[in-house]
């Protein structure tokens, strides 16, 4: 059974009690009189209840979620996300509370109230709703405005109602995805992250295929101590259907291991096989903690010293670490790396206001060939202006007012959203050819023309064309009136009309 007013009593962080306080805040529970009132609205005969039992519980969310993204009216959906995100915010305090209770060793270098700023970022104070995409989250102004959140700006809780579906399984509770969806927010990954907690061991590492990224940077003999660890200890793990964490080898493994190896001139006793992998895990652990984290790959200056044709470990003797630059600054493939954020930077802006031009025209086109809208196919630079002025840009409302047209009229010959994702995807396509021309007819040279590297390569063009221009634009579109739009696109795109003088 849980609690009723779970429904309207919001959780959200505490301060300190003092400004200059160095004693941390923790959290506090906020009733919400707009929750409260929606839910006895819409559940009259539950809401008089104490407590729900698990029955009414389920089909309370269930009806709350169906609200939340079908509902009549904008706000109805907004009030039965705000009785979601009450209930969440309580299952969010649970689940931080159940990852600090565990930490390895002794250490406590954290408490759940460090993990809270992380997750528990709803205040309450906010309608939100989510856009026709269902990817995005919309708030909604006290005067009927509404305002796309920028990724920073996001709320954990709406994201959790976002990903979760009843309808999917009756059996997966609310609380249970609350559980699942808490320690996989990217930011409270990284915090963790940065002690070393919640990593995979050193076995479960070792079992995934090395990445093809990282495969320069390790000896010959370090891809073939792996590939034994797979043909041993990844075969038995599969073999005996176990999940879970992974175990460390057994002497029989270990010596299996061995025995191969030794069919490939490499000569290892059990404490030095397992002192490599453990040292090839570390180096798999930094590799993927710089993916999750950001921060970059870090290597001991000092590893210990092996001495005799056994590759002897001599605990008391260390040796600079061969690893680091200048040998690792000279690997191919980070080279290239540094080139293609130098190309990515020198190009962007050529990119971009090539794409910008190219739409426009095609725009005009496209309307000049509509008999409703040819009229409008001259105007449409010179609304675009309007629009996207420095200072007090016009809304479509106005420039509607300003053509004599009907508002949904000057949506269709605009359709902003069509508009800037053609230009995205534009920008896009330019890009990914100039850099692979450039590779091939300048200082570059394509390390490897395998398909999943091209891959890479675009999706990294991607993010970085979106982060740049077309995330603050999207944002624009969602902008209150009269505010004004100086995103990268928006000067690029001012600053083609000046010189096609429009």
């Amino acid at each position: 059974m849980v609690t009723t007013s779970r429904y309207w009593n919001i959780c959200v962080i505490s301060p300190p009690m003092y400004e200059k306080s160095r004693v941390r805040g923790g959290y506090k529970d906020v009733k919400l009189n707009l929750a409260e009132e929606f839910f006895k609205v819409q559940f009259p005969d539950l809401a008089v209840l104490e407590n729900l039992p698990s029955e009414d519980e389920r089909y309370v969310q269930r009806i709350l979620w169906q609200i939340f993204y079908h509902g009549e009216t904008i706000r109805e959906r907004a009030l039965a996300g705000l009785c979601l995100r009450c209930y969440i915010s309580q299952n969010i305090l649970i689940a931080c509370r159940k990852i600090a209770a565990y930490k390895p060793g002794n250490e406590r270098p954290f408490t759940y109230v460090d993990l809270l700023p992380f997750v528990l970022n709803d205040d309450g104070k906010t309608l939100i709703v989510l856009d026709r995409d269902g990817k995005n989250q919309i708030m909604l102004g006290a005067n009927g405005e509404s305002r796309l959140l920028e990724k920073e700006g996001r709320f954990f809780s709406v994201e959790i109602i976002r990903t979760y579906n009843p309808e999917l399984s009756k059996s997966q509770k609310l609380d249970n995805w609350v559980m699942r969806r808490t320690p996989q927010c990217l930011e409270l990954k990284k915090y963790l992250w940065s002690f070393g907690y919640r990593t995979p061991s050193d076995w479960a590492l070792l079992c995934r295929d090395i990445p093809k990224t990282l495969e320069p940077l390790l000896e010959v003999s370090d891809r073939k101590i792996v590939e034994v660890f797979h043909a041993v200890y990844r075969r038995d793990r599969l073999n005996s259907g176990k999940q879970g964490l992974s175990s460390e080898p057994t002497t029989k493994q270990l010596q299996e291991m061995i025995h191969l190896l030794g069919r490939q001139d490499l000569v290892f006793s059990t404490q030095i096989l397992i002192y490599n992998l453990r040292r090839i895990a570390d180096i798999l652990r930094q590799d993927k903690l710089s993916k999750e984290t950001g921060s970059p790959r870090t290597e001991s200056t000092e590893i210990p010293e092996y001495s005799g044709n056994n590759f002897m470990l001599n605990p008391s003797n260390y040796i600079p670490n061969p690893n680091l630059p200048p040998s690792y600054s000279n690997d191919p493939e980070k080279m290239e790396y540094q080139d293609l954020q130098n190309l990515c930077s020198d190009l962007a802006i050529e990119v971009l206001s090539q794409a910008i031009a190219q739409k426009i025209e095609q725009k005009k086109l496209s309307l000049a060939k509509r008999k409703k809208y040819a009229y409008f196919a001259e105007k449409f630079p010179e609304g675009l202006r309007l629009y996207y002025q420095e200072k007090n840009p016009r809304n479509l409302g106005e420039i509607a007012k300003l053509w004599g047209i009907e508002w949904h009229k000057a949506r269709r010959i605009f359709n902003l959203r069509e508009l800037l994702t053609d230009i995205q995807y534009l920008s896009e396509e330019i890009f990914m050819n100039k850099i692979i021309q450039q590779q091939i007819d300048s200082r570059l040279q394509l390390v490897s023309q395998d398909p999943d590297y091209l891959k890479e390569v675009a999706e990294a063009i991607r993010g970085f064309i979106y982060d740049l221009a077309f995330e603050e634009a999207f944002s624009e579109i969602f902008t209150p009136k009269n505010q004004s739009r100086n995103s990268l696109f928006a000067q690029l795109l001012r600053q083609y009309l000046d010189n096609s003088r429009y």
